[in-house]
C-alpha cells in the first residue's frame, strides 16, 4: 500500500525502515499506551525478518511520512471474514495533536475498504488514551463495542483497561480523496495504454509526428529488462490516473565494464489530472522501491525544467554520456543514494525497444482504441 495526500504519505514498511522502527518501539514513552513503558527491546534484525514476511493478504506494516520524513507507523492484520484489525502510532511528538492523525487514519480506513476488500475494521485502545478515543469516535466514526476493565497487565504488571471499536464499510461516512499507488496488474493493461495515449496525444496543429508511447508501454511489458516491482499505477477514487514503468539500462566505461542502472518512461498522467503532483508522487515512491531493490541510480531523457524538481541533474556531472558520446540538458541522472555513481562513467545504453517503434506498427496498434483527430504525419 502506498497512499499520498498533500504532504502525507503512508507506505509499506521496508527493510531499510527497521532501524527507525527499532528506535520507536524501544522508546517507552512512545509505547506506554501499548503496554510497554520500558520499550519492546527489539532489534533491527528481528524487525527486518518480520517485514520480509509481510503481505497484503496477511499482515502489513506501514510507515507514515510527513514532508518525506518518517513520523510514525501503522499496520493492519487480516482477521478473516473480511475483517481487518488496525493499529496506528504517530511517534514524532512534534506532529501529535495537529489533526494529522485524523487525516492519516481516514486515508488508511478508506483504502482498506476501497482497494483491499475489507468490510469491517476493528481496533482497540488503552482506556487511558483519551485523545485516540476522541479521534476514533468523533472524527472517524468508529463504534464502541466493548469496555474491558483491568483485562490485561502491562510490562510493569499493572492492570490495564481497553476499549474495543469497529467500523463497517456500510457505515463509513467520510470517503477521502488521495492517491493510491500500486503495482500494475494484467487487468490494467488496456486502461494504462489508453491513459498513456491520452497523456501524450497532441492535436495536429501542436506537434508533428505520431503518438507511440502507448505502444511502447505495451512492448516494454514483454521485455526481459522490465522491472515488475517498478511498473506502477496511481489511482484516485478507484480510477487509474497515472502510470510509470521502469526497465534496466547500463553505463559502459572505456574498459568495456558494464554498470547496471535504471530508466523509466513513459511517465503518464491523464490530462484531467495533470499539474496535481501525481507524476512526482509516482517518481518519489518508485525511487524508494528502486533503492530498496539495490539499484544505484536512474538515467533518463526528459524535460530539463521538470525533472530537476525531484532531484535529477545533468548526466554530464557524473561523467556519463549518451551512447553516441553526447550530452545535453534533457539527458539527466538521479543517484538513489549519496555516491551512487562513484566509479561509474561512460556511455549510456538502454533497451532497443525504445528505438524500434515504427509508424506502421503504431497505427496498427492504435486501431484498438477510440478514434481521435490525427496528428500531422499520420
Amino acid at each position: 500500500m502506498n497512499l499520498a495526500k498533500n504532504n502525507i504519505t503512508i507506505r509499506n514498511a521496508m527493510k531499510s525502515d527497521a532501524q527507525q522502527l527499532c528506535i520507536w518501539w524501544n522508546d517507552g514513552k512512545i509505547m506506554t499506551h501499548a503496554g510497554f513503558p520500558n520499550g519492546l527491546g527489539c532489534t533491527p534484525e528481528k524487525i527486518c525478518a518480520d517485514i520480509a514476511t509481510d503481505s497484503d493478504e496477511t499482515i502489513r506494516r506501514h510507515i507514515i511520512e510527513h514532508d518525506g520524513t518518517p513520523i510514525g507507523e501503522m499496520n493492519y492484520r487480516n482477521k478473516g471474514s473480511g475483517i481487518a484489525e488496525i493499529g496506528i502510532k504517530i511517534c514524532d511528538t512534534s506532529k501529535q495533536e495537529k489533526g494529522l492523525g485524523t487525516t492519516i487514519l481516514s486515508m488508511f480506513v478508506d483504502a482498506l475498504f476501497t482497494y483491499y476488500g475489507y468490510n469491517k475494521i476493528v481496533l482497540d485502545t488503552n482506556a487511558e488514551n483519551k485523545r485516540a478515543q476522541h479521534v476514533y469516535e468523533n472524527k472517524i466514526g468508529f463504534k464502541k463495542i466493548g469496555v474491558n476493565i483491568d483485562s490485561w497487565r502491562n510490562q510493569l504488571v499493572e492492570p490495564q483497561s481497553s476499549i474495543d471499536y469497529e467500523l463497517t464499510k456500510d457505515n463509513w461516512q467520510t470517503p477521502q480523496t488521495y492517491l493510491h499507488i500500486r503495482q500494475e496488474r494484467p487487468a490494467d493493461h488496456y486502461t494504462v495504454e489508453d491513459l498513456t495515449r491520452e497523456a501524450f496525444w497532441k492535436p495536429a496543429h501542436e506537434e508533428q509526428g505520431i503518438c507511440d508511447e502507448h505502444l511502447l508501454v505495451h512492448r516494454l511489458r514483454k521485455c526481459d529488462t522490465l522491472i515488475p516491482e517498478l511498473n506502477l499505477v496511481a489511482q484516485e477514487n478507484g480510477k487509474i490516473v497515472g502510470h510509470i514503468i521502469y526497465s534496466t539500462s547500463k553505463v559502459v566505461d572505456g574498459n568495456d565494464n558494464s554498470h547496471e542502472t535504471l530508466i523509466f518512461g513513459p511517465l503518464s498522467v491523464h490530462p484531467d489530472y495533470q499539474r496535481r503532483g501525481i507524476g512526482q508522487a509516482l517518481m518519489r515512491h518508485s525511487f524508494k522501491i528502486a533503492k530498496e531493490l539495490g539499484y544505484c541510480g536512474i538515467i533518463i531523457y526528459g524535460h530539463p525544467t521538470y525533472y530537476p524538481r525531484v532531484g535529477f541533474r545533468p548526466a554530464s556531472e557524473f561523467g556519463i554520456s549518451t551512447s553516441d558520446g553526447e550530452n545535453f540538458d534533457a539527458f539527466m541522472a538521479y543517484p538513489l543514494y549519496n555516491g551512487a555513481f562513484n566509479g561509474i562513467t561512460g556511455r549510456y545504453h538502454y533497451d532497443s525497444v525504445y528505438d524500434t517503434l515504427t509508424q506502421e506498427d503504431t497505427l496498427e496498434f492504435d486501431k484498438q482504441f477510440p478514434p481521435k483527430p490525427q496528428m500531422k504525419g499520420q
